[in-house]
């Protein structure tokens, strides 16, 4: 039997099928490119259906399942897709909740599918219950906490209805994760027809909201009674219909735009308008200038959360405030008299470019104005450690070596930042090429993100992006296995670890706010290019470590 060409005739109405093949089909119908996940008994059957598919959909063998969460997550994020990742039931769907809950914090759209042990079994005792029958883990109450909906696919029946729901939650409205939990004996049921009206691609599955006449007559009548307003690019732009439609805008009309640390690359980092980023480790110019000249602040795809607004917090006091974005529910209680438009970004800004008559010409750069960045320092010392040494008088600073990784950044591709100081020091000092998109989980926070994220962003880039993935040793020593994913799928991605022997942000914490009592934050030093020598050899992986300003030149 030609399986391929069996499961392609999922599309005529005569051919039965069952859930793992219509679920394989539909994504790979759908151009989702690759399903990140780890295999186990209770999930095996979608991992057998995507490789019976032949093509059009792969399964990517993640590390972890927190890994193939992260994957899943920037693949939605950098490719403004919806991302996939799967797991089994048991300890596999909780560690796969790890990055689901990062997605829903943040509003990524991921498709999570979970196997759960077969329906016979449940509650009597199965390995890996979690039906919530007796003292078990209740899998759908735990889901419905950190995903916007979540469906137990109890049929083949359903599984149409089913998967529609979950694909329309993850991506309509404020966007974010949607879990299928199904059990191992349902993946062979068979699903009927497909409905006559079933989306046959993703764009047909999205119904963004339309723009309210009233809301941008309110936003018309704001830009006319600004002198200086300014942009704020959030992360959310880049999600959009159109996310050139906002830096288009901002030249015709000349009003300046400052970026969020979820995305300083929002808005061309080398363009004349760009005045910095604006958060706990933006720009003190940019918020100098928000503080104190701005007359107008127009948000574009970020809820401004106390990360990013606590430097400006005059300025949200003081000025009329205009958010953006397909859901601004939370906007509306954290900022009651702000002016909200519930719409997709790029379709308000193309309708602002049509009736560009309608909006004053704008100030433009402001007179004299320079980026001013933190003078980098040297943290005070913290004790003697055996395991590490005095400081060399050359010893490598971290602000030296961002600014000599700038030189080496490429032009297209991706950057992705992790938790902790390194992340906070290069979204300060870095000036990002006008190529390269920039990612960093701020929803949850946790360490170790960025390291299997760079695989879902790389993944489907084509063949001229490369990665780059700036984290500290301590997100290395949580997920740095999946820089073997990686290297196992041959991918051109560059992981540059600052090694400093303990978790730096919870040091300076420590020695700022605890009398420089130190406590579960240092460990004794790892070597990460010994460790990372054992994931392939000199023809599929390159290693160096630089300890000097030189040695990283020489790098």
């Amino acid at each position: 039997m030609n399986t391929l060409t069996n499961l392609h005739s999922l599309t005529a109405p005569s051919a039965p099928a069952t859930v793992a093949d219509a679920l394989a089909m539909s994504l790979s119908d759908w151009g989702v490119g690759a399903v990140y996940g780890v295999s186990g008994a209770n999930i095996e059957h979608l991992h057998d259906a995507i490789h019976r598919l032949d093509g059009g959909l792969r399964s990517v063998a993640a590390r972890s399942e927190s890994g193939a969460a992260f994957m899943a997550d920037a693949h939605a994020r950098v490719h403004g897709s919806l991302g996939v990742c799967c797991s089994t039931s048991g300890g596999g769907m909780m560690n796969l909740a790890v990055g689901i809950a990062e997605s829903y914090q943040e509003g990524i759209p991921v498709l999570a599918i979970v196997g759960q042990i077969p329906r016979p079994f449940e509650g009597i005792g199965w390995f890996q219950d979690s039906s919530g029958i007796g003292q078990t883990v209740n899998a759908e109450a735990m889901w419905r906490a950190i995903a916007k909906e979540v469906r137990v696919v109890r049929s083949g029946a359903t599984l149409w209805d089913d998967l529609r729901a979950a694909t329309q939650a993850a991506l309509e409205g404020r966007k974010g994760p949607a879990v299928l939990l199904i059990p191992r004996d349902v993946f062979d049921d068979t699903v009927p027809d497909k409905p006559v009206d079933w989306a046959a691609s993703l764009d047909e599955v999205l119904t963004p909201p339309t723009i309210e006449g009233d809301a941008l007559e309110a936003l018309y009548t704001r830009l006319a009674g600004a002198r200086r307003p300014v942009i704020v690019a959030g992360s959310g732009v880049r999600q959009c219909s159109a996310p050139h439609a906002l830096t288009t805008f901002a030249r015709r009309s000349q009003i300046p735009v400052v970026t969020t640390l979820a995305d300083i690359s929002a808005f061309p980092n080398d363009d004349s308008l760009y005045l910095g980023t604006v958060g706990t480790a933006g720009h003190p110019s940019a918020h100098r200038h928000l503080n104190e000249e701005a007359d107008l602040i127009i948000v574009a795809g970020s809820r401004l959360e106390l990360m990013l607004r606590a430097p400006i917090m005059e300025a949200v006091t003081r000025c009329p405030m205009v958010f953006i974005d397909t859901e601004t529910e939370l906007v509306s209680r954290t900022y009651p008299d702000a002016l909200t438009i519930s719409a997709d970004i790029g379709e308000v800004f193309q309708a602002l470019l049509r009736e560009r008559a309608r909006v004053p010409q704008g100030p433009g750069r402001p007179d004299g104005y320079r980026l001013e960045r933190f003078l980098p320092r040297l943290a005070e010392p913290v004790g003697e450690r055996t395991a590490n040494p005095p400081m060399q008088t050359n010893a490598l600073l971290q602000s030296e070596a961002i600014m000599m990784l700038e030189q080496a950044l490429p032009q297209r591709g991706q950057l992705l930042f992790d938790a902790g100081n390194c992340a906070a020091s290069a979204l300060h000092y870095l000036t990002v090429p006008r190529g390269l998109s920039t990612t960093i989980a701020l929803g949850m926070g946790g360490m170790g993100y960025a390291i299997p994220a760079a695989v879902g962003a790389q993944l489907e880039a084509g063949p001229e992006s490369r990665t780059v993935v700036l984290c500290g040793d301590g997100a290395f020593l949580l997920l740095g296995m999946e820089v073997h994913t990686a290297v196992d799928l041959g991918l051109p991605i560059l992981f540059v670890v600052f090694n400093n022997g303990g978790h730096g942000m919870c040091v300076t914490r420590q020695q700022l706010f605890f009398d420089s009592r130190i406590e579960a934050s240092r460990y004794a030093e790892a070597s990460i290019a010994q460790i990372a020598r054992g994931f392939g050899d000199e023809r599929m992986l390159w290693v160096e470590s630089a300890e000097t300003t030189h040695g990283l030149k020489d790098s």
